[in-house]
């Protein structure tokens, strides 16, 4: 006999099926030895736990249960909240820095060759003095080249 993908065994026991139900697996439990077994099994260790003293839960205790479960509920809503605000943080610099790009070729590529020329000589380092008169570095080497003179 072919065996179902799952015969409700407890519930047998339990007399929780229908009498059509129970019927049913009445006869595939005498005709199939596997589940004739499993039956057999289940009726020892319900019969094991049958005598088996009953302990009373502390008070407070479901209380204490649901309180937690709900605690992990709420952190696992923060890590994803967490999570989300990262993603559109680095969505928006990603966004930024595309749009800088963008922007630098259009203005690079609309200027001509001679403007193009200003910029990359405006943003030498030989046009800015090592020292700007009146400046802290300007009064500094003012100071120790009169020291090395004397």
């Amino acid at each position: 006999m072919c065996c179902p993908k799952r015969i409700p065994i407890s519930a047998y026991l339990d007399e929780e099926l229908s009498g059509k139900d129970r019927a049913a697996l009445e006869s595939h439990v005498q005709g199939c030895a596997r589940c004739g077994a499993a039956l057999k099994d289940m009726r020892s260790l319900r019969a094991a736990f049958a005598y088996v003293e009953r302990h009373q839960a502390p008070y407070g205790f479901a209380t204490r249960v649901i309180a937690r479960s709900s605690a992990l509920d709420k952190k696992r809503s923060r890590w994803l909240i967490q999570l989300s605000l990262r993603f559109a943080e680095a969505v928006v610099l990603s966004l930024v820095i595309t749009v800088g790009i963008l922007a630098g070729r259009v203005m690079t590529n609309s200027s001509s060759a001679s403007k193009s020329m200003n910029i990359v000589s405006s943003l030498s380092l030989d046009l800015f003095e090592a020292t700007p008169p009146g400046s802290l570095g300007n009064a500094y080497l003012a100071m120790t080249e009169v020291k090395h003179e004397k």
